[in-house]
């Protein structure tokens, strides 16, 4: 009987061990795919400046009366910032 119980608490010894393997595995990958997620917030932001910069300088370009040629071959990839 004692080599029953032991074990049982061998078992329950290796079962808790998983378990805070598996919690802190899932709090590593919890915090990196929130770094990346923030990373892929600031350059779709930065894409979306970008974008918005260049629609203005397209825009102050056709509005100009001194002269100044149209900007061609600008390629603004906006798909993410609501255009």
């Amino acid at each position: 009987m004692p080599c029953l119980q032991r074990a049982v608490l061998l078992r329950a010894a290796a079962a808790a061990l998983a378990l805070c393997a598996a919690l802190g595995a899932e709090a590593a990958v919890g915090h990196a795919l929130a770094a990346r997620g923030a990373e892929r917030a600031e350059r779709d932001a930065y894409i979306c400046n970008e974008a918005a910069r260049l629609a203005t300088a397209t825009d102050a370009s056709r509005s100009q009366a001194d002269g100044r040629p149209p900007l061609a071959g600008v390629a603004v990839r906006a798909a993410r910032c609501g255009r």
